[in-house]
């Protein structure tokens, strides 16, 4: 019987969070990268500051949402896109005051990913 459960084990694949292109630390790490660009940009100064914290945070969360979405974490992956998305939309922003919004809402999407990690883990 124990023979049987160890092949079993063998013959698996390993699972999605341990896949060689997975980098889940560094999908969370991007995470946590991107909500400094955030914060930036929901309360910048300046449009051109502005404007360039939202390319900043659009990178970090498109990159977050690669690794996640590599290691089998797609509800993660999603809401990072989304954010990422959010983010993307604002680099060419005409006013300050929708970057101050859009950044706010990209905010709660990442937030949102992070925080399904914390409690679901990869799912």
């Amino acid at each position: 019987m124990a023979g049987v459960i160890l092949l079993v084990l063998l013959l698996a694949g390993p699972a999605a969070a341990q896949r060689g292109g997975c980098g889940l630390g560094l999908g969370l790490e991007a995470l946590r990268g991107a909500d400094g660009a955030l914060r930036a940009g929901a309360e910048a100064p300046s449009l051109l500051v502005g404007r360039e914290a939202a390319g900043q945070a659009a990178d970090r969360l498109a990159e977050a949402a690669r690794r996640l979405g590599g290691c089998g974490c797609a509800r993660a992956a999603g809401e990072a896109q989304e954010a990422a998305g959010l983010a993307e939309e604002l680099r060419g922003a005409a006013e300050l005051e929708r970057i101050r919004r859009g950044m706010d809402r990209a905010r709660f999407s990442a937030r949102l990913a992070r925080e399904r990690l914390d409690r679901q883990g990869c799912s």
